[in-house]
């Protein structure tokens, strides 16, 4: 528990700290997708949201379904190193509505 914690709290500095104000709702760090990355999604709302994770062509190629229930940052982490290189796309939805995307290449 106190690792998540410790963990919530250094990424929560790492990606506001250059970033404060703005409305960009995903974060991936390292942004390479070389191995596995830390995912930090900024939600304002409780509810249900979905993340899902697209390649070039528009295939699902991972969907994380959480709740929450209240104002948080949500983080966890995930191994990219079976993924292709190529262009991919992260989208957060709730409610069947994207409310935030960000495009994202693995070289």
């Amino acid at each position: 528990m106190n690792k998540k914690l410790i963990l919530l709290f250094m990424l929560f500095f790492f990606f506001t700290k250059d970033n404060y104000g703005q409305e960009n709702k995903i974060k991936i760090s390292p942004n390479n997708l070389l191995g596995t990355s830390s995912i930090l999604l900024t939600l304002e709302d409780r509810g249900k949201y979905s993340l899902t994770i697209k390649n070039k062509i528009g295939k699902k190629i991972f969907i994380k379904k959480f709740e929450i229930f209240e104002k948080k940052l949500y983080a966890f982490k995930y191994d990219f190193k079976n993924f292709d290189n190529g262009d991919y796309t992260f989208e957060l939805s709730s409610k069947r509505k994207i409310i935030a995307n960000k495009k994202i290449s693995k070289n």
